[in-house]
């Protein structure tokens, strides 16, 4: 299979929410510039809105032997899959997705476009907001069963981030992020508490690895004023199916809850 057939085999699977036999176990192991290409192409062949931002996957490395990853992966947000809840609670339908997980996450939008090179300090710099956020990360393969290439070419396992409350941010962002906290919650019961310091060395040096891997592929646009960039989980990805309601309690920088009503 040449990348044009992977791409639309991946791209059927994401807009009719079904599962196919991950290409690692046909024997088809994507290179990550090829994975990354993959992602490109099935992403806009199956979305036609325009690119808003960036999600970062697996930067908490607490859990990457739970998946089997060595590295994190980004991919391409577009506007139709980017909801707004600054009321703090929302309602969604997971039926679109084939093995639906959720992620508390915090959520950076830029005023400016960082150069490259530049320090973290200078990233903190170019915030315009910072927002809770809930991403659904979404397997297109079954048992979530997967090698790195396989979810990034999938475009890093995104289904849709839905965002909190903003803030703005504050001289000392990159410290207070670190500091940032959050406890998850199952119809009111604790599943994990997370915080800033499990995304990498904290949601700024994030952005500071997205950059650098946007640079090394070739063909992708890079970070730009206005994108809305979702850091990673803070905690491991939890499963969730309909009738459940998830709350996110977050603290310090980030001081509101988001919650969500699976339906």
């Amino acid at each position: 299979m040449n990348t044009d057939d992977i791409s639309k085999e991946i791209s059927v699977a994401l807009s009719t929410a079904k599962q196919i036999l991950p290409f690692s176990k046909r024997g088809i192991h994507l290179s990550i510039v090829d994975a990354y290409t993959v992602a490109s192409k099935a992403r806009a062949l199956c979305d036609e809105t325009a690119l808003v931002g960036r999600k970062i996957g697996f930067t908490n490395r607490g859990i990457w032997d739970i998946y089997g990853v060595d590295q994190p992966i980004w991919g391409d947000m577009r506007a139709s899959s980017v909801h707004f809840c600054e009321a703090g609670r929302t309602t969604i339908d997971i039926g679109r997705f084939c093995e639906p997980r959720l992620e508390p996450e915090v959520v950076i939008c830029l005023k400016d476009a960082p150069k490259t090179g530049c320090t973290d300090a200078e990233i903190a710099a170019s915030i315009d907001w910072v927002a809770p956020g809930f991403e659904i990360v979404d397997s297109i393969y079954p048992n979530w069963s997967f090698s790195l290439g396989d979810a990034i070419a999938t475009g890093s396992l995104h289904g849709c981030l839905l965002v909190g409350a903003k803030s703005k941010p504050t001289r000392q962002t990159e410290v207070d992020l670190l500091s940032v906290q959050v406890r998850l919650l199952k119809d009111n019961v604790l599943e994990e508490e997370g915080s800033g310091a499990n995304v990498l060395d904290g949601p700024v040096s994030a952005i500071r690895f997205l950059m650098e891997g946007i640079e090394s592929i070739p063909g992708q646009r890079p970070l730009a004023a206005g994108d809305i960039i979702t850091t990673g989980t803070m905690t491991d990805a939890k499963p969730i199916s309909s009738g459940q309601d998830w709350r996110a309690e977050f603290s310090g920088l980030l001081d509101s809850d988001l919650s969500i009503w699976t339906k």
